[in-house]
């Protein structure tokens, strides 16, 4: 019956199975009407598990919250790993009268009851009520020996149960960790059903650890979770990297998922001591799992660039970073380019009125090995700090001029691409004879390049931002203002110098759809442009809500996910491009 037993405790994967089994096969064996077990937690018994030939009806009389003092003159005997053996409860009638009216109110007519210890502290007892009296002698021994494996069971359950926390859970925040997240979206790919994804990410984690110590931004991360925690109930919460964190919502309405969203920003947005970058994606069904999460982080990324062009104080950004480090030396940054480890993708401007592909801009992608990807917001800061950014610059540049030279060879119908250039690029004296000289060399008339120049460059010491477009426009090139609408945009902008394009930043288009005042705004912005001849590209257009309310406020020109996302240039050709 023992070997049985045991048998039972350890082919069981969940112990609370388990242990039901043994007591039915203890019981039966001793033909009791009762086999137990009772735990003892402070000063109070609570029976945890039980079986009973009585059945259900029997099983209600279990017991809970008994007060310790019922048994007490059972402890002396369990303190010495010594069993109680009661043959017949009418004989502590006299002995102990409370002993005796609690074993009567239970039906007790004889028991025996073993400790159950851990660490060599008392936990409980093992117990049969009314066994068969032919078995009284022997039932100690057997009841001990249960106990020591049953404890044995319990301890490796409680191993494993460790085990767990430890293999996918975070102990910091409670939340998963990235074990638990491959898993989970391994098993997530094959439903169908809608899913929405937050990406988040704590901004300026590195400085709060270097100026306030781990410590510190420990507690930052863990007020993170908790805020999450409040804005998505019920959601699959996983800590992914140090200050990388992924909500999973399968299952839930649009609705909801953005108004969720939305309270999780407003959260941080509304506590200037606790920041982060936050993307999200909601998808009717699971085609692609992994391109659903690669889309909010890729917009988490945008938001993070916001950060950190508006926090220049911050030291430099690290999101794997010391993975990326080397490319801050120019010459490893060079070699990096000759290996074609720097790899150009293309996203379509599309005209509203039949969204067909009118332009296109330029983007850079850093892969370091076939599997990798790697965004520009985690490698560009870096460079920015230390001035080779402008390697990329260039790269882009002169790529982009090769590959419109092809296009024009191949007898297909070309359109203008923007190019992005930094602040360290734009500074530099010859920027515009380095543009030049390019075109020259490639073939290229000027006049099929855009460049685009962030609207916050106006705050550079030492950079005449008006001259440099004038010189720019001079050239032959257009000219584009990105991110209008950030906290450094103002109409006067747009009558203190000519430019070509006015790119409203995806904050505004973000809310136009929900927010009057911001459609207002955008209205009027759209019909003063319309005015002076400046083209105005909607960024960041996501959903036909929001190209709906653009396309009442007289916007013609767009760009976003809704549209196409960013591809490598064969894709981009074959999709858009015709002979």
């Amino acid at each position: 019956m023992i070997t049985e037993c045991i048998r039972t405790l350890y082919q069981e994967s969940v112990l609370e199975s388990a242990i039901p089994q043994v007591l039915k096969r203890l019981g039966s064996f001793l033909q009791a009407g009762r086999a137990y077990i009772v735990s003892i937690h402070e000063d109070s018994l609570c029976e945890i598990y039980q079986w009973s030939t009585g059945g259900a009806q029997a099983a209600t009389a279990r017991r809970h919250n008994v007060p310790l003092s019922a048994i007490r003159r059972w402890l002396p005997s369990f303190d010495q790993r010594g069993c109680i053996v009661i043959e017949d409860v009418e004989t502590l009638k006299d002995i102990d009268p409370a002993e005796y009216e609690f074993l009567r109110s239970q039906s007790v007519h004889s028991l025996v009851a073993a400790p159950m210890e851990m660490d060599g502290t008392l936990t409980g007892y093992l117990g049969v009520d009314n066994p068969l009296p032919d078995h009284m002698s022997n039932i100690a021994s057997l009841l001990q020996t249960l106990c020591y494996f049953l404890m044995l069971a319990w301890r490796h359950a409680q191993s494993q149960k460790q085990l767990s926390q430890l293999s996918y859970y975070d102990r910091l925040t409670s939340f998963y960790n990235r074990n638990r997240y491959i898993e989970d979206t391994k098993d997530l790919s094959s439903t169908e059903v809608s899913v929405g994804i937050v990406y988040l990410d704590v901004n300026g984690l590195k400085d709060i650890n270097d100026q306030r110590g781990h410590a510190y931004g420990d507690e930052v991360l863990a007020e993170c979770a908790r805020r999450m925690k409040r804005a998505f109930p019920g959601a699959n919460f996983y800590r992914i990297g140090g200050d990388e964190f992924v909500i999973i919502c399968p299952g839930m309405e649009k609705e909801l998922f953005e108004s969720r969203t939305r309270d999780l920003k407003a959260q941080f947005r509304a506590d200037p001591m606790y920041r982060a970058a936050i993307g999200s994606r909601w998808s009717e069904k699971i085609d692609d799992l992994n391109q659903i999460i690669a889309d909010a982080d890729a917009r988490m990324y945008e938001d993070k660039k916001t950060f950190y062009r508006t926090h220049p104080a911050s030291n430099r950004y690290r999101h794997h970073s010391d993975e990326l480090l080397h490319l801050a030396d120019p010459a490893v940054l060079q070699e990096e380019i000759r290996q074609n480890r720097f790899v150009v993708y293309l996203q379509p401007k599309i005209s509203c009125p039949d969204r067909t592909a009118v332009g296109t801009e330029a983007l850079i992608r850093y892969q370091p090995r076939p599997d990798a990807l790697v965004l520009p917001g985690n490698f560009l800061p870096l460079m920015e700090e230390t001035g080779a950014v402008s390697q990329i610059d260039f790269f882009v540049f002169k790529f982009v001029c090769s590959r419109l030279k092809s296009w024009m060879e191949q007898g297909k119908a070309v359109f203008p691409v923007s190019v992005n250039f930094s602040r360290c690029s734009l500074a530099q004296p010859m920027f515009v004879e380095q543009l030049t000289t390019i075109c020259d060399s490639s073939g290229i008339s000027p006049e099929l390049l855009e460049i685009e120049i962030t609207e916050s460059l106006r705050e550079v010491e030492d950079l005449d931002i008006r001259a440099l477009i004038i010189k720019i426009r001079e050239a032959g090139f257009s000219v584009a203002i990105d991110d209008f609408g950030t906290e450094y945009a103002n109409l006067a902008l747009l009558s203190s110098v000519e430019f070509d394009v006015l790119k409203l930043d995806k904050s505004m288009v973000g809310d136009v759809a929900h927010n009057p005042r911001t459609r207002a705004i955008v209205e009027s912005i759209a019909e003063i442009c319309g005015k002076l001849g400046i083209r105005m590209v909607a960024e960041g257009i996501e959903t036909e809500e929001q190209m709906a309310a653009l396309n009442a406020c007289g916007v013609r020109l767009a760009q976003g996910f809704l549209f196409g996302k960013p591809v490598c240039a064969g894709q981009f050709e074959e999709t858009y491009l015709q002979q």
